[in-house]
C-alpha cells in the first residue's frame, strides 16, 4: 500500500502546531489535495509532531517523536512495513481553507470540505458511543441552543474577531431566547469554569459536560504567555489524550443543536463542519 504522510506541521518552522481545530483544518486541507490529486495513495494523519503529543511542553523541551495522538481519537490504516510512504511536506497549508472563515454561507465549499472530511477521518467508536449517549439524555427530545463562550486568552490573540465579557455573551443569549421561544434547553461549552457557572446560572434549563478540563486558577498572564496552556496542563494524567476527545465529543453535540451560538473559533468552526442538525446560527 503507498501512503501520503499527512501533518499539520509547518516543517521546520513551525514543530510543535497550535489547537485542535486549527491542526485539524489544516489536515483537512491536505487530505482534499491527496484526494483529489491521487486518491491511489492512503492518506496517513500524523499528529506526532504537535503539541497533543503527551507529556510535550514545547515551550520547554525538544520533542522526541515517539507517539501519534491523532490514532488516539481517529480509526485509520496504519503503514507497516513493506508499505511506500511518502512524506507531503507543507502540502495544502492555507491554500484550501481560511481558518478566518467557518463556511456556514458558502454552500459549495463547505459541502466539499464535510465529504472528504467524513469519507476519511473517523472518529473511534467509543467516542461516537459517548456522543450518541449524552445525546439521547440531554439533547434528543429538546431544540437545543449550542452556545460556545470563548474566554481566557482568546481575544489577547485574536482581537479580529472582537473582544466579549461573560457579560456580552448572557445579554446576546437573554435576546436570542426572547426572539426564538421554541428553545428549551442550552447546551454550553467553554474553556473557562467561571463562564460556565455564571452561565448555568443565568440560564438553568443548561448543561454542560461535567469533568471536562477548564481552566480554574490559571492566570492571564499564564495564559496569554502560553497559548497552548490546556496542552501542557500537568493537573491530569493523559491530558492531551482526554482534551482531545473532549474537544471531539463537545463538538459533536455542539454539531446535533438545532441552533449555535457564539463568536468565531476553532470549534465554532469544527461544529459547522461536522453539522448534523444546525439549522441557525447566531454570532456575538
Amino acid at each position: 500500500m503507498i501512503f501520503n504522510i499527512i501533518s499539520p506541521c509547518e516543517k521546520p518552522h513551525m514543530p510543535f502546531g497550535s489547537g485542535f481545530f486549527s491542526n485539524y483544518r489544516i489536515t483537512l486541507e491536505q487530505i482534499i489535495i491527496n484526494h483529489e490529486k491521487d486518491v491511489s495513495k492512503t492518506p496517513y494523519v500524523d499528529w506526532s509532531e504537535t503539541a497533543w503529543v503527551e507529556g510535550y511542553n514545547p515551550y520547554l523541551e525538544v520533542l522526541i517523536k515517539n507517539e501519534n495522538p491523532f490514532d488516539f481519537w481517529f480509526d485509520q490504516k496504519i503503514p507497516t512495513h513493506g508499505d511506500t510512504i511518502n512524506e507531503n511536506i507543507n502540502q495544502g497549508r492555507f491554500t484550501i481553507i481560511n481558518h478566518g472563515q467557518d463556511y456556514f454561507n458558502d454552500d459549495d465549499m463547505l459541502s466539499k470540505q464535510q465529504n472528504i472530511d467524513k469519507l476519511y477521518l473517523k472518529p473511534k467508536q467509543y467516542i461516537i458511543d459517548r456522543v450518541d449517549k449524552i445525546y439521547n439524555e440531554e439533547i434528543k427530545d429538546e431544540i437545543v441552543l449550542g452556545v460556545i463562550a470563548r474566554g481566557s486568552e482568546f481575544s489577547h490573540w485574536h482581537p479580529q474577531y472582537g473582544i466579549f465579557t461573560i457579560d456580552d455573551y448572557i445579554n446576546h443569549i437573554k435576546k436570542i431566547l426572547k426572539d426564538n421561544k421554541e428553545i428549551t434547553k442550552l447546551f454550553l461549552v467553554s474553556e473557562n469554569s467561571e463562564y460556565i457557572n455564571q452561565l448555568s446560572k443565568e440560564f438553568p434549563n443548561s448543561f454542560f459536560i461535567p469533568n471536562v478540563f477548564r481552566g480554574t486558577d490559571e492566570s492571564l498572564l499564564h495564559m496569554t504567555s502560553y497559548p497552548l496552556w490546556p496542552n501542557i496542563s500537568t493537573k491530569r494524567e493523559n491530558q492531551n489524550k482526554m482534551l482531545g476527545e473532549e474537544m471531539i465529543v463537545q463538538t459533536k453535540l455542539l454539531a446535533k443543536c438545532k441552533y449555535l451560538f457564539g463568536m468565531h473559533t476553532g470549534i465554532f468552526a469544527g461544529a459547522i463542519l461536522w453539522n448534523e442538525n444546525i439549522e441557525k446560527i447566531f454570532k456575538i
